[in-house]
């Protein structure tokens, strides 16, 4: 299971520079994507990745800290396909039209972030 864990890791590592180097291109690129995109199917990728983790989480020497970020995947797939009161909704709107771009880039870092703890994790 560490290919599944090496996979995540250089995906956040290359979406997090990419958001840092290409901020309005990112941009672009998540509104074309998740800009029509139905919330209630796109809600089965995070909750199915949280999964993929917590199956991987015994391959890393952190495993709280995967099991961690799988289950805040599955309640982030939860909250979409739920959405209560159109949150998730006005929040993707925030996103996709509203946030500027030393957003991108902080969430650029962070993917950077975890995508190198996890990678220096695996054993």
């Amino acid at each position: 299971m560490k290919w599944v864990l090496y996979a995540f890791s250089l995906i956040w590592i290359v979406f997090g520079s990419y958001a840092i180097l290409y901020t309005s291109q990112t941009k672009d690129i998540m509104r074309s994507v998740f800009g029509k995109a139905n919330l209630r199917i796109v809600a089965f990728i995070p909750f199915i990745l949280g999964i993929l983790l917590l199956l991987c989480a015994s391959a890393s020497q952190y495993a709280w800290f995967i099991r961690l970020i799988g289950m805040l995947a599955i309640l982030k797939g939860i909250f979409l396909f739920i959405n209560p009161n159109r949150m998730a909704d006005r929040v993707n709107e925030w996103y996709l039209n509203q946030a500027s771009n030393q957003v991108y880039r902080l969430f650029g870092i962070i993917a950077i972030l975890f995508g190198s703890a996890i990678f220096s994790w695996i054993l």
